[in-house]
């Protein structure tokens, strides 16, 4: 399979892979595994995702394990991520009331001014990347389709009737 390189260094299957005998499905996640790696180094998203994850929560704040989910990284990624943050200034901890192991990671002013700087930005690298390939509804189209799939692969899997014929080694299960 041949491997064309994307902006940032990531890497995403040649138009051609499609006659290479892999199927849709794993060309797909290459794809969207090559264009968010893209986007992640262009855009240094974890820290982004961190600060507009808790921008749009009421109080600014979320618990740990809440922030970890919505800005998609490991507890141990964000526990890193949060104190780089905390130690610039723009989030802090706040203790959890009725739970003494919880804790929030809360949006501070100066976190709040950061992530209102950095929106534009972000937004006119999306509009470079992505703006200039599909238009608005295919983008919101996108947004739904991808958005559908988040939390449900145990339905995909599901659906499945005949167990695959061959493993990676080409053996038969």
């Amino acid at each position: 399979m041949t491997i064309d390189v994307l902006p940032g260094g990531a890497t995403s299957p040649a138009p051609h892979a499609a006659t290479s005998g892999v199927p849709g499905s794993i060309r797909l996640w290459q794809a969207v595994a090559a264009a968010h790696a893209a986007l992640t180094v262009e855009l240094a998203a974890d820290a982004f995702a961190v600060l507009v994850s808790l921008g749009d929560e009421p109080g600014r704040q979320l618990r740990m394990h809440e922030l970890a989910e919505r800005s998609h990284l490991t507890p141990s990624g964000l526990t890193r991520r949060v104190d780089r943050l905390e130690s610039d200034g723009l989030v802090d901890r706040v203790g959890c009331p009725g739970d003494r192991r919880g804790a929030f990671a809360r949006l501070t002013q100066r976190g709040l001014d950061e992530l209102e700087r950095a929106i534009p930005h972000h937004a006119a690298v999306l509009d470079r990347y992505i703006g200039t390939r599909l238009d608005g509804t295919e983008a919101d189209g996108l947004v739904a389709l991808l958005g559908g799939l988040v939390g449900r692969p145990g339905r995909a899997l599901a659906r499945r009737v005949d167990p695959p014929p061959e493993t990676m080694s080409g053996r038969g299960r």
